[in-house]
């Protein structure tokens, strides 16, 4: 299996085959019905060709929408798949389903359906797309069963885009339409539906090859054949039922005993013993989905495994305890025999408790005699042979202490029992004490699949029309991180308060008190223990608490992790609070709570170090906050993070935008944070991250919140600091040159021609503030159009520092190159070129090809030689400048665009006609798609 993965800079490039690794990561997956000749081929897209075609834009559009959805690897079977190799189309086949079936999500993609379609026979109340989605070609074609019922979530968009529902809740018109039962369509197993039915809901499909026909209901019945093109659809057929029969006989043969239970069910049967049973909550009547984790449940430890001992791990919240109450109430179901014994592990006082009535119901008369007797008769019973078959559930094993005792007193584990008859399983929050109880098996609990949690929220409301808006529930699961515990909460306050899920998504994101708030509300259920908290941000209390005595240094990372962003947190970050061994270490025990998670399959996304980043659960970092606030000083923490990540930032190094770009985020967060921090930490923090964003292209963003910031720290400096301070005319050079990138040139110039007043009068000629200040002024003199001024500003610039730095300085290089651009502008070409072309030598000689500085010189003297009527050159150097922009810059990056919109000039004057329209034709659709009508790029001629 290949995926498609899209790179930081927009491309699209294929993976090596991933079949056979161990990891593949979360993707999107595509269906659509092919147009003949339009969709691009795996050879084609290899080659990087068919660009032009109509399915590339299919492609574009799964790319774009898995972007939107937070993942960067999608699968489209059109160019996924080399269909040149019979075996790897043999294998692909048979995993269609599969791979459908594992999606994070499916986008259907109809491009025969229009969003909003004349209304002159519409029913009066039907959306605008419905006839046009039930004629839809899609729903006749016989690979696309598969497709709409194998994924866990099926979104539908017309052919512009527009996103008209999911499979869930257009259930009842896709059964119209298909005849297929609303519980398939609900995600019900397919094996609950006959074989006929099954088939009949391909009865009025087409394929374009006849045996697809039966090849593409393989996954339907979960079965497997080899692929005979050229046999016919009936014999195609004849081989289908033939797999389909022999799957049912084999499913239908006597089951070999059970797991480490097993040998004993064929001896213990409920006539000879009679099992005993103690479980303190009812069975959860709103439980739903987690179909996988009960299947590994069952397969490790009732299939013959040999497994007796399994721990579920997972933050708190996941629903740990709710998938064990399951798991024990299924075997209570299926296996008669079976005696149940739920012990919480919350206290040794709890499972003493929890000891004594297990005693009862084992009918052990000593156990009168007290609880810790009742401990030790309890392990002696069920350690017998005559106790029978049993399983022992301990769940909340989250303190090693209580778990393993300490020097002074023994711990819950001296009084398990064990017996070859018994399982055990453990529910813990901590992965080192899953891993101690039970070394490798080991299932690890994370979030609900997004149509689980939409199934349980439904089920847990009062009122179930709140669930119709599918775009307000999908919101909601996004803010509740589609935790189970934070959906039940949500429930339980929706319920009680009879408001809308609109509303509450209102509170939740008003403010972080506000989130704090419905988060610590407590509810009512009767599936978890009395007197416990249920509220989510509760729940982590304790675990919080717990970490902070154990392990001060992971305690700390996780104080700073709560300052940044949650997600995509490179290791380099980090504080180094101690040798790596121990952050290592550190880190370890947070991803071992559950806190933090490694993101080991995103290995393209790393910088160039290597090294590893990690996410925090969205939830857990929000408690964080409220947690550090409450028990430390939040202002402390916030100051000290601000302060680090300015001291980390790569400010000498705009080369490895990686490094940078990763950074970014966090420094964001981190500025717009309201907590009170030192002005000098927040301004030198800015000046950084003002200079990657002026760097990175993204200028309107830089402007927008980092001049209100810089005026605002301008202004703090101006009264408190002298008018000759360093610091107050650094902020000063600073917030011109934003109000120079936003457009206010003449604010630029005026505050620029006083800073350059006061360090004139103040530094000695050579001094490096100085300078740049009469850089910048020069640079704007000419953005203000007075080019005269700039040339004599710029002239004396250089002329000092051609006799104070090195040829090579980067400093004087700039200084050279504003000049060039300057003579460019005031007529004086030949000294324009003369001058670039040095610049364009050394840069070439000294920085990288890709480096914006070496590309922007090449861009100036290549528009200095058109003006110079040197056409041949301008067009040779910016197709250089051209080839390396796309393969370095995003599609809308305002560099990329203004070398390809230049070329475009050059080709015209080159008579080079079709190219420049080609290429100006490609300029105009991106810059029509990205900026506004009014824009001066926009309105920019050709030349």
């Amino acid at each position: 299996m290949r995926l498609l993965e899209i790179q930081h800079d927009g491309t699209i490039t294929l993976t090596e085959d991933l079949m056979g690794a161990s990891n593949v990561p979360a993707y999107a997956i595509l269906s659509h019905t092919w147009l003949p000749g339009q969709e691009v081929t795996f050879d084609e897209f290899k080659k990087s060709l068919g660009r032009d075609k109509a399915g590339f834009d299919k492609i574009r559009f799964c790319a774009q929408q898995a972007q939107r959805d937070g993942l960067r690897y999608f699968w489209v079977d059109t160019c996924c798949i080399n269909k040149a190799d019979p075996v790897e189309l043999q294998h692909a086949i048979n995993s269609m389903f599969r791979w459908y079936q594992e999606a994070t999500g499916c986008y259907v993609l109809l491009t025969d359906v229009l969003s909003a379609e004349p209304a002159t026979d519409r029913v009066p109340g039907m959306p605008a797309w419905e006839g046009g989605f039930r004629r839809s070609r899609w729903f006749t074609r016989g690979w696309t069963l598969q497709e709409l019922l194998a994924p866990r979530l099926v979104s539908f968009y017309s052919r512009d885009r527009t996103y008209l529902g999911d499979r869930y809740n257009l259930k009842q018109l896709i059964h119209e339409i298909t005849n297929i039962p609303c519980p398939a369509l609900a995600g019900a197993p397919l094996d609950a539906f006959s074989v006929e039915e099954r088939l009949s809901w391909s009865n009025e499909r087409q394929t374009t090859r006849e045996e697809d026909r039966a090849y593409s209901l393989l996954g339907i019945f979960g079965v497997f054949t080899f692929l005979n093109y050229g046999e016919g659809e009936i014999n195609a057929f004849k081989r289908l039922r033939k797999a389909i029969a022999e799957d049912s006989q084999e499913s239908s043969q006597p089951q070999a005993s059970v797991g480490s239970l097993g040998g004993c069910l064929t001896t213990y049967t409920p006539a000879a013993h009679k099992p005993s049973y103690y479980i303190p909550f009812p069975k959860n009547q709103y439980f739903v989905g987690r179909r996988e984790e009960l299947g590994i449940l069952n397969q490790t430890l009732l299939e013959g495994t040999g497994c007796q001992e399994m721990s579920i791990v997972g933050l708190g919240g996941a629903g740990k305890t709710q998938l064990a109450l399951r798991f024990a109430y299924t075997v209570r179901e299926t296996m008669s025999a079976v005696s149940i014994f739920w012990m919480p592990a919350l206290s040794m006082e709890s499972y003493k408790q929890a000891c004594v009535a297990v005693a009862a119901a084992l009918h052990i008369s000593q156990a009168e005699t007290g609880e810790d007797d009742a401990k030790e008769l309890v392990k002696e019973h069920l350690s017998a042979n005559q106790a029978g078959p049993w399983l022992l559930v301990l769940d909340n094993a989250d303190d090693h202490d209580i778990l393993y005792g300490t020097e002074h007193a023994a711990g819950i584990i001296d009084y398990l029992p064990k017996s070859e008859k018994g399982m055990t399983v453990f529910t813990t929050r901590v992965q080192e004490l899953a891993v101690s109880l039970t070394r490798g098996d080991v299932l690890e609990l994370g979030s609900m699949s997004k149509p689980d949690a939409k199934n349980f929220l439904e089920k847990s409301l009062v009122k179930k029309d709140l669930a119709e808006d599918s775009r307000k529930v999908e919101e909601l699961l996004d803010e509740l991180a589609c935790l189970p515990l934070a959906i039940a909460q949500a429930a339980a306050y929706l319920n009680m308060n009879r408001t809308t899920i609109t509303k509450y998504l209102r509170l939740l994101r008003h403010t972080e008190q506000d989130t704090v708030s419905l988060m610590s509300k407590e509810f009512r259920d009767q599936t978890r223990y009395k007197g416990s908290a249920n509220a989510v941000a509760s729940t982590w209390v304790v675990s919080f608490s717990q970490l902070r005595e154990r392990d001060v240094v992971a305690s700390d990372l996780l104080a700073f992790m709560s300052c940044i962003e949650w997600k995509a947190i490179p290791q380099s970050l980090l504080p180094k609070v101690q040798s790596k061994e121990r952050i290592e270490e550190a880190i370890g025990t947070l991803c071992g709570y559950s806190f933090v998670s490694r993101r080991e399959d995103d290995n393209t996304s790393k910088v160039d170090r290597g090294e590893e980043w990690y996410d925090l659960h969205r939830l857990v970092h929000l408690a964080t906050r409220v947690w550090v606030d409450k028990y430390s000083s939040a202002a402390g923490v916030t100051q000290q993070a601000m302060a680090h990540v300015a001291e980390v930032f790569p400010i000498d190094d705009f080369g490895n935008q990686a490094v940078w770009r990763a950074y970014m985020p966090h420094a964001l967060r981190l500025l717009n944070t309201k907590t009170s921090v030192n002005v000098e930490s927040r301004a030198k923090l800015s000046f950084w991250m003002g200079r990657c964003l002026n760097f990175d292209g993204r200028v309107p963003e830089a402007v927008r919140w980092l001049e209100k910031l810089l005026e605002h720290v301008v202004k703090v400096r101006d009264n408190t600091l002298a008018e000759t301070h360093p610091d107050r005319l650094a902020s000063q050079h600073q917030l011109s040159v934003f109000y120079k990138a936003n457009g206010q040139i003449e604010d630029a110039v005026r505050l620029l021609e006083h800073v350059v007043k006061v360090r004139d009068n103040t530094l000695a000629e050579t001094h490096p503030s100085r300078l740049a200040s009469q850089h910048q002024l020069g640079v704007s003199y000419w953005a203000n159009g007075q080019i005269e001024d700039a040339v004599r500003l710029l002239e004396h610039v250089v002329k000092v520092q051609d006799n104070t730095l090195a040829e090579t300085h980067p400093s004087r290089l700039a200084s050279q190159h504003q000049l060039g651009v300057s003579y460019w502008a005031n007529g004086q070409i030949e000294d324009a070129v003369r001058l670039l072309e040095h610049v364009v030598k050394v840069r070439d000689n000294t920085l990288a090809e890709t480096h914006p500085d070496r590309l922007a010189s090449q861009h100036q003297l290549g528009v200095s030689y058109w003006a110079n009527g040197q056409i041949k050159d301008a067009v040779r150097l910016l197709e250089h400048v051209v080839k390396v922009q796309d393969n370095t810059l995003a599609e809308t990056h305002p560099d990329r665009l203004a070398s390809q919109h230049q070329l475009s000039v050059f080709y015209q004057a080159n008579g080079q006609i079709e190219d420049a329209v080609r290429l100006l034709e490609h300029v105009v659709k991106v810059r029509d798609s990205t900026l506004a009508e009014t824009h001066p790029n926009r309105q920019e001629p050709a030349g």
